[in-house]
């Protein structure tokens, strides 16, 4: 199949499938819509009758809870770190997973129904048991986690490539994994495992990400709609992509199996992977998730520890400031270094280590960096008090304040700590 009709196949032969669907395919076309949106109506349902209870809980874990209020714009770190339509996607991705999880049996018999009245030759029909195609759902469920582990990774991290790298891995594996989900069950039906579908489908990398793009990219496009919407919370617009994403789900089941039908030719030429080549892969995938299950539980480890600082008391030691200030000339005309010292008390009543590393505060005035202030770290155990030297090291230009009518208007603050090398964590003091 060459790179012009795997195009075609994506882009016209399999929506046209469509029209080729009778009563029988029909009826368990319904089925599925009607049982996926029971599903996911109860399941959004239990997300947003709890969703106080959630954040609520979420906060008491991490805040004091005097702190709630400033401590949501602390943990919107998770959600603020990403690109919006790297959410969308994980979202999407999301939705397809669950649907394969709750569906299968529906949609394998929706897809087999359809290849009937299609008339679809592909051979004889031998079913794998019900507990190997739970089992082939599963191995599907940990891809998408690995994948989701290492794209919010990459995304952590606030360069231009690293926000580049993030988008464009999430939509490409939004796209595989759409044609995979809808793809294979034909082949499953003919007794071929993930194994052998993922060899075939790699091999026509543009049939499969083109058809996960038609069917794909109108929730896509509703999604970035939907986000621009900020009143609404994350739950919330899960909830309207889970529920819009199911009709193009159902639609793709025949489309899908149109597809199937094209590359029937191709799977039954291919070799099965060996054994080693599959034990290697699935030792690959296990080895990346628990790297990202790490990695992760790092991460909200470092944050929990810091989010301690908190609910620490102070007491400023006044007697011990220290100071090397510039001459005010040099302070209001251009770049000035101020050096400031002090002693300062810090007791941790929590079961928790307080730890901050070296940080940065930055002082800013509309887009511009007015100072850089930075902040020496410490450590203070759990249940201890500890004297610690707070050594600020200040960079400020004053001279960028250019509209002394507006000196009192547009700063803001943001206190910038370290959750893991190069992961910063804003937190916002002053705006």
């Amino acid at each position: 199949m060459t790179q012009l009709q795997q195009l075609k196949e994506a882009f016209y032969y399999a929506p046209l499938s469509l029209i080729k669907i009778r009563k029988n395919s029909a009826l368990w076309m319904f089925i599925y819509l009607i049982t996926g949106l029971a599903i996911f109506s109860v399941f959004s349902w239990v997300m947003l009758s709890n969703q106080n209870e959630i954040k609520a809980a979420f906060l008491s874990y991490l805040f004091p809870h005097s702190w709630h209020e400033i401590a949501e714009d602390l943990v919107n770190f998770l959600y603020e770190s990403q690109a919006k339509s790297v959410l969308s996607n994980m979202i999407l991705s999301g939705s397809l997973v669950v649907s394969s999880m709750f569906l299968f049996p529906i949609k394998e018999k929706y897809s087999a129904e359809f290849e009937k009245d299609a008339k679809y030759k592909n051979g004889k029909v031998k079913e794998f048991p019900l507990i190997i195609q739970a089992w082939e759902e599963v191995k599907l469920f940990l891809l998408y986690l690995t994948a989701q582990s290492v794209i919010l990774w990459v995304g952590y991290y606030p360069y231009q490539w690293a926000n580049w790298a993030s988008i464009s891995l999430s939509y490409l594996f939004l796209f595989f994994t759409f044609g995979l989900d809808f793809i294979s069950p034909t082949f499953q039906r003919h007794r071929k495992s993930y194994s052998l579908i993922l060899k075939v489908l790699l091999k026509k990398p543009i049939l499969v990400l083109s058809f996960g793009l038609v069917f794909s990219l109108p929730v896509i496009l509703l999604s970035q709609y939907v986000f621009s919407f900020e009143e609404l919370t994350l739950i919330e617009i899960a909830s309207i992509l889970f529920i819009t994403n199911l009709l193009f789900l159902t639609l793709a089941v025949p489309a899908g199996t149109r597809v199937a039908t094209a590359l029937f030719a191709n799977l039954t030429r291919t070799l099965r992977p060996t054994k080693k080549t599959v034990i290697r892969s699935y030792s690959a995938m296990t080895i990346i998730l628990l790297l990202g299950l790490f990695l992760h539980s790092t991460l909200i480890s470092s944050l929990h520890h810091k989010s301690q600082l908190l609910k620490a008391e102070y007491n400023v030691d006044w007697d011990s400031i220290e100071y090397d200030l510039p001459s005010l000339s040099n302070f209001l005309n251009g770049k000035a270094l101020t050096n400031l010292s002090f002693n300062i008390n810090i007791k941790n009543p929590t079961d928790f280590d307080i730890v901050i590393e070296k940080s940065q505060i930055f002082v800013e005035k509309k887009d511009a960096t007015i100072a850089t202030i930075d902040l020496t770290g410490f450590e203070i155990p759990a249940g201890e008090s500890r004297q610690v030297k707070m050594k600020l090291d200040s960079d400020s230009d004053l001279s960028k304040v250019t509209n002394f009518r507006e000196i009192l208007e547009y700063w803001r603050v943001d206190m910038h700590l370290e959750l893991l090398p190069g992961i910063p964590f804003v937190l916002n003091i002053v705006e």
